[in-house]
């Protein structure tokens, strides 16, 4: 079973509310008494009317969709006796500004805060293991992120569309940036990938307009398609010595790029990885190796070819 077969599959599960207490919102303050041990699966869904909540120290899991929708919370204090905040737990709080994730925290499940558009600062702490897809996706007041060395994988499409991101700290525990991870964070100015990193998703950075700089380390072996693409304000990029291939539409839309340096030897670059690069002048190659890239180069960018 592939990995979407899996993912519909558990996406589309009946929800099984575990809550066994009714909640009371009293003043638009909810009420979870002591002794609680789970917020279930959909527990305060579309309560507009909630302004804000104490979680109990007995709470060990925010179940899915607890807090969906509730649009008018603004503040969430998390306990350290949580390890789960579940799938959309609190997706699309919308006046939520500001979140405490405790150490204890192992797991944030996909969609867990999907559309906070409010939410400015987030840490998330040594202990979380699973940080799940589209975790922070639409958060587009998000200012700055500190992601601690206990993540291994930034999931697809994270932080996708955080356009007032403008720092990301990604620790050397991190293997792989997924598919379209910081997709549109179009305030993102500068970004240095760890050389623990080796792989790069499609559409990874794909409409961050303010990059201006970014550093590939010598672990990636691609640059997987439109993995740059209008990434208007990037100026330079070096490929280093480990990329073998480039793929389609990689750099497309670089409007800035006016310099590319390339490695000895590379397997492939795909005819269209420059595409409507207008600015592009000069592509620097190892010395004695013109007449390699002549083969791997569409035409347009022969003459643009220069020895070091």
């Amino acid at each position: 079973m592939t990995y979407e077969e899996l993912y519909d599959e558990w996406i589309n599960q009946p929800y099984e509310d575990s809550c066994t207490e009714k909640f009371e919102i009293r003043d638009g303050v909810a009420i979870i008494p002591e002794g609680t041990t789970k917020i279930g699966n959909r527990a305060f869904e579309d309560c507009s009317s909630l302004e804000s909540v104490t979680i109990p120290e007995s709470v060990t899991e925010i179940g899915r969709s607890a807090f969906y929708r509730c649009t008018s919370l603004k503040n969430v204090a998390i306990p350290k006796s949580v390890t789960e905040i579940g799938y959309c737990a609190f997706g699309c709080c919308n006046s939520l500004e500001s979140v405490t994730i405790p150490d204890s925290v192992t797991i944030i499940d996909w969609r867990a805060f999907e559309g906070c558009t409010s939410l400015k600062n987030v840490i998330i702490p040594d202990s979380v293991t699973f940080l799940g897809e589209k975790a922070f996706s639409d958060c587009t007041s998000l200012e700055s992120i500190t992601i601690l060395k206990s993540v291994t994988l930034i999931q697809h499409y994270t932080f996708n569309d955080c356009s007032s991101l403008k720092s990301i700290t990604i620790p050397d525990s991190v293997k792989e940036i997924g598919v379209g991870a910081f997709r549109w964070c179009a305030a993102l100015e500068s970004v240095t990938i760890p050389e623990s990193v080796t792989r790069i998703g499609c559409y990874a950075f794909m409409g961050c307009t303010s990059l201006k700089n970014i550093t590939i380390p010598e672990s990636v072996i691609r640059i997987e398609q439109n993995a740059f693409k209008g990434c208007a304000s990037l100026k330079s990029i070096t490929i280093p010595e480990s990329v073998r291939e480039i793929e389609e539409y990689a750099f497309e839309g670089c409007t800035s790029l006016t310099t590319v340096i390339l490695p000895v030897r590379m397997r492939d670059i795909n005819l269209t990885a420059f595409y409507k690069c207008p600015s592009l002048s000069t592509i620097y190659v190892p010395a004695k190796t013109t007449d390699y890239y002549i083969e791997l180069l569409p035409e347009k960018l022969l003459d643009k070819i220069v020895e070091l």
